[in-house]
């Protein structure tokens, strides 16, 4: 199938060359990975475009990335406000040509460029992140040096394919590793998946093992040796329940689209397991001050990562991997601390972090409090201004339709667990918590 896309994709756009952007709209499915690897083998840099996007979001990601084709999945009935033309390739996919939207190649300015990456964009200020075909192999080689995949391991798979490609499906492929796609969220489906097809690693985000954790059969993993968790970090509470539950230790892995998949914790030590884990072998990590100083051990101060598979640059707007980095380091935007054993924690990100009359919060830590309530679904912290502190924590938080937690019960749970500059000066009672399409909280 892929051969077979791969010419009809070279026969189909006459105006083909080298560094043209091509979008691909496809499901969580094998049709997916067929137009991924099709459309890059024909000389496209491929852009993976979520599926449940709006049609004008669709539209502005086009434009912004210099583009007018997509290769769309058949039976998506997208309806496109712009001037387009639909062209039947085979019996999975077709090809969208819109006429009024400007297409150029990239070649000149990343040379290379085998995919573009949007961002989460969780402030929402997305970007297109180029990575290049030797980013994509240096990737792959590095982080199965802490992965150690090969031919008989069956990855059971439950993310979307839109934002999890790189050091993921294209790594299983590379390695001849197995892909069980789960078309479900419900935890029992996820393990009698497992146990049925012997699966051997669940890569997931943190709402798969929460429901995992809360669900109430008694399954067990039969086959499992790994479960890893990315896209963003999860509560120490939620790792212990699932070792507790499952017999098995879930890691914490951080993945980062600028460079791929450089720490993961492996570690079985209970100690440990609220870290992201130590630096894998072909990385290196460090702690800066705001002077780019490294500051000394257990110390918090901004997260930067050097190493393999380093990403060409942005799209939008355009800048090169050397207007980005600085002294060859990627500053990420996290704050962290390293321990005397070289393993890392996330404190938070930069930007969200609140000022409360000097004193520094993380919104994550808050958070991850505040989710060990039995009561509180989901919740969201942030920054409130206040005319004495000049910023103070406040909370948005969902409560199960019949709850009748109130905001001081809320506040007297938080005394006992965070200190009083961390406890929300205001709290709302909202139905839903705004999310990126890759699950991650929206922060303002």
């Amino acid at each position: 199938e892929v051969n077979k896309l791969i010419s009809l994709l070279t026969i189909v756009v006459s105006e083909k060359e080298h560094g043209k952007i091509i979008g691909l709209l496809s499901g969580n499915n094998t049709n997916f990975i067929t137009g991924l690897f099709a459309a890059s083998a024909a000389g496209y840099v491929v852009m993976p475009i979520w599926k449940n996007l709006a049609p004008l979001e669709i539209e502005k990601v086009l434009e912004q990335s210099f583009t007018n084709i997509l290769l769309i999945e058949k039976d998506a009935s997208h309806l496109f406000t712009r001037q387009h033309e639909r062209t039947k390739i085979d019996d999975y996919f077709d090809l969208i040509t819109f006429t009024d939207i400007k297409c150029e190649s990239i070649n000149v300015k990343f040379p290379d460029a085998a995919f573009i990456r949007p961002s989460s964009g969780t402030t929402g200020n997305s970007k297109g992140v180029v990575i290049s075909h030797q980013a994509v192999l240096e990737r792959i080689i590095a982080a199965n040096q802490g992965l150690e995949l090969g031919p008989e391991d069956k990855v059971l798979w439950v993310l979307p394919m839109a934002f999890h490609f790189l050091v993921s499906i294209c790594l299983y492929i590379y390695c001849g590793s197995s892909l069980i796609i789960i078309d479900d969220f419900f935890a029992d489906s996820i393990i009698d998946e497992s146990n049925k097809l012997d699966a051997t690693l669940l890569y997931a985000s943190p709402l798969h093992y929460r429901l995992l954790v809360a669900s109430k059969g008694n399954n067990k993993f039969q086959t499992l040796k790994k479960a890893i968790c990315t896209s963003a970090g999860i509560e120490t509470e939620i790792l212990k329940k699932f070792r507790e539950k499952f017999d098995l230790n879930l890691s914490q892995a951080y993945g980062i689209i600028e460079i791929g998949l450089p720490l993961i914790n492996l570690n079985n030590d209970p100690e440990k397991e609220g870290s992201i884990g130590k630096a894998l072998e072909a990385y290196q990590v460090n702690i800066f001050d705001e002077d780019l100083n490294t500051v000394s051990t257990n110390s918090p101060g901004m997260f930067a990562i050097k190493g393999p598979g380093m990403f060409s640059g942005y799209l939008w707007p355009i800048q090169t991997k050397e207007d980005v980095l600085q002294n060859s380091w990627f500053l990420t935007g996290d704050v962290a601390q390293i321990d005397d054993d070289g393993y890392v924690s996330i404190c938070g990100r930069m930007k969200s972090m609140i000022n409360v009359s000097g004193n520094k919060v993380f919104p994550e830590e808050v958070e991850s409090i505040l989710r060990t309530h039995p009561e509180i679904l989901d919740v969201r912290v942030y920054k409130g201004s206040h005319p004495l502190t000049g910023e103070i924590v406040e909370a948005e938080i969902v409560l199960p339709e019949n709850s009748t937690l109130s905001a001081s019960e809320i506040n007297a749970f938080c005394r006992k667990h965070l200190a009083a500059i961390k406890i929300p000066q205001r709290i709302s009672f909202v139905s839903e918590i705004q999310k990126t399409h890759t699950g991650k909280t929206i922060r303002t």
